[in-house]
């Protein structure tokens, strides 16, 4: 072979390479709609206006939450050089509660039914 066949081959191998990047980059972004759509095909149909109304449920629950009461924190203390008292770590407990009450706000949205189920 001479130099220029190698050069010629060497151009062809790079463009093909170029090439099936390209085509691997479109499958991979095909794979993953198709993962995304796959996810969301038994989701159910949600409208931008219900949308809302959960944000603004979810809203009025945190706005009304007790986050005031100490009982739903742990606190760690630290003390300064100048012998000061410092909360140097302080950690919310209560989600539970913060969940249930946003649960509580959000069914109030939905028509719940309870259904039975037959064996």
């Amino acid at each position: 072979m001479t130099r220029e066949d190698l050069i010629t081959k060497t151009a062809e191998l790079e463009a093909t390479l170029k090439a099936n990047e390209a085509a691997q980059t479109q499958l991979t972004k095909e794979l993953n709609e198709a993962r995304k759509q796959l996810e969301d095909i038994n989701k159910p149909k949600l409208t931008s206006q219900q949308a809302d109304l959960i944000y603004e449920a979810i809203e009025i629950a945190a706005e009304n939450y007790d986050f005031s009461d100490t009982n739903q924190y742990d606190f760690d203390f630290g003390l300064d050089y100048d012998g000061r008292v410092y909360i140097d770590n302080m950690q919310f407990n209560d989600y539970s509660g913060l969940a249930e009450e946003i649960y509580k706000k959000v069914v109030l949205l939905f028509n719940t039914q309870n259904t039975i189920e037959n064996d």
